[in-house]
């Protein structure tokens, strides 16, 4: 298969070019031209974005004859200028090259092999034949890239075919069914050498730096997050603002930070437990005074009332009086019932109360609840359990 001119040259920005066909496809047009600058997705490296003719492109592929088909919302036609989203392309060029350099260096220093890769918009990783990576393995490796792309390697685009793969010690030489034609090999000098369709910088610097940002555990592996070039500036910017924000939030120095979290947390946790035992003492207050009416049913309602609220309402007034029906419901017009009492009432009323309210629920020895999404009808469910008196 013959290699796209951005193949040849990843720095290839736009170019002008004849449009050789244009037709509707879906919800756009796709257009063949006589040549682009664009890269359609392969190698493990999404598709260029840009314009053809002032046209955003909405996708790209590759037809088996090679060329390269660009969908478009607007047709094109005569002589079109053609534009790359160059930032993008420049950033997917730094974390697929900062791959092979990364790949190649654990091969060399571990022997772990690479065996899938993940380019994705905010970071991406590669996944290892290893079931974990320790600490000082990740800092060794991390730092053993940063001193190669100071070094400065240069990377260049070879060519070869299959027959001389094994002559020019080529890291890996599992290719795709089918294929035919010359091979285009990505040389990263005096380090790695590697069969790859997609786009790369031409030197190991200018990627700048790379951030290993943690691990996590496959089934066949360990898969390994990292960032490179213009995305460790950009989270550096974002972590400087974290600390910028939380300095002020806090009103302390940076060293501060974590032992006054610490602290808030605490002291959160400690307020959570005062709440919820002050809500419990609450809600069984209301449920004493509920049984005190003398009523046969009695109803509660809170919009801020979740289900274990609704449950320490209904014990108290059981608790107080056995015999009592209880109807107890939480939320606006969206939100969580209960019905209590004797279990055979509750075995009748439980079911039309979930109706009336349109809900859904179930329960058994005494206890019917669920979630209902007409608690405006909550009088129509009191009146069917004969509740005469209730608290709104």
């Amino acid at each position: 298969m013959d290699l796209l001119p951005c193949q040849e040259d990843a720095g290839l920005r736009s170019l002008r070019a004849e449009v050789l066909q244009c037709v509707p496809a879906g919800d756009g047009f796709d257009s063949v031209l006589s040549r682009t600058p664009m890269y359609p997705e392969g190698g493990g490296q999404p598709s260029d974005t840009g314009t053809v003719g002032g046209a955003p492109v909405l996708s790209l592929r590759r037809r088996e004859d090679g060329a390269v088909i660009h969908h478009l919302p607007a047709p094109v036609s005569g002589t079109v200028d053609v534009e790359v989203d160059w930032e993008r392309r420049y950033d997917l060029m730094q974390q697929h090259t900062a791959q092979h350099l990364l790949t190649a260096t654990i091969l060399e220093r571990t022997g772990w092999r690479t065996i899938a890769f993940h380019l994705g918009p905010d970071r991406s990783d590669v996944e290892l034949d290893v079931p974990a990576l320790a600490d000082t393995d990740l800092g060794a490796i991390e730092a053993e890239v940063n001193v190669r792309i100071r070094e400065a390697h240069p990377v260049r685009v070879r060519v070869t075919d299959r027959e001389h793969m094994a002559d020019l010690g080529v890291r890996s030489r599992r290719l795709p069914e089918g294929l035919t034609g010359p091979l285009r090999l990505i040389e990263i000098e005096g380090i790695d050498l590697n069969p790859c369709g997609g786009l790369h910088v031409a030197n190991t610097a200018e990627l700048q730096a790379l951030k290993l940002l943690g691990t996590e555990r496959i089934s066949r592996g360990t898969r390994l997050f990292f960032i490179a070039g213009g995305r460790v500036l950009r989270d550096l910017d974002r972590a400087l603002e974290r600390d910028r924000t939380l300095t002020r939030v806090l009103t302390c120095g940076t060293d501060e930070h974590l032992p006054a979290i610490e602290r808030l947390v605490a002291e959160r946790r400690t307020t959570d437990k005062a709440l919820k035992e002050l809500r419990g003492e609450r809600a069984a207050a209301i449920g004493r005074d509920l049984a005190r009416t003398g009523d046969p049913a009695v109803a509660f309602h809170s919009p801020e009332a979740d289900m274990e609220t609704l449950h320490a309402v209904a014990k108290a007034a059981r608790e107080a009086r056995p015999d009592v029906l209880v109807l107890a419901t939480g939320g606006d017009l969206d939100g969580v019932f209960l019905v209590a009492g004797p279990e055979e009432r509750v075995a009748a009323a439980g079911p039309e109360v979930a109706r009336i309210l349109e809900g859904r629920g179930g329960g058994r020895g005494g206890t019917f609840q669920g979630k209902a999404s007409r608690l405006d009808r909550r009088a129509d469910a009191a009146i069917l359990l004969g509740v005469v008196q209730r608290v709104p």
